[in-house]
C-alpha cells in the first residue's frame, strides 16, 4: 500500500514536514550563549597566560597584569546583568510562563 502522506516524502524543504516558525527569541539566547561562552574562554586564556607569565618571573598576577582582575569582574558582571534583564523581558512578555 502506497503511503500518500505529504509529511513523509521529499516534498519541501525539510523533508515534506511542516515549517516551523522563526522562533526568535530562542534565537537570540543560542546567539548569547555562544557570545558569554567566547567571553569567558577569552577571559580564561588571559587570565591563565597572566597567572603563567607570573608564576614563571615569580610576581604576583597584579604585577604581571595590573586590572585583569577587575576586567574579568566587570565582564562577569555587566554579562550577569544582562542576562537577567533579558530573562526578565522574557518573563514580562510571557506571564503565563
Amino acid at each position: 500500500m502506497a503511503d500518500n502522506n505529504p509529511s513523509s516524502g521529499a516534498n519541501g524543504r525539510n523533508g515534506g514536514g511542516p515549517e516551523q516558525p522563526f522562533d526568535r527569541e530562542r534565537f537570540i539566547f543560542k546567539l548569547l550563549a555562544v557570545v558569554i561562552i567566547t567571553q569567558l574562554s577569552l577571559y580564561s586564556l588571559a587570565t591563565a597566560i597572566c597567572g603563567n607569565v607570573a608564576y614563571t618571573q615569580r610576581q604576583k598576577v597584579v604585577e604581571v597584569c595590573p586590572r585583569v582582575l577587575d576586567q574579568v569582574t566587570s565582564a562577569f558582571d555587566a554579562t550577569l546583568k544582562l542576562l537577567i534583564a533579558l530573562l526578565g523581558g522574557a518573563a514580562l512578555t510571557h506571564p503565563g510562563r
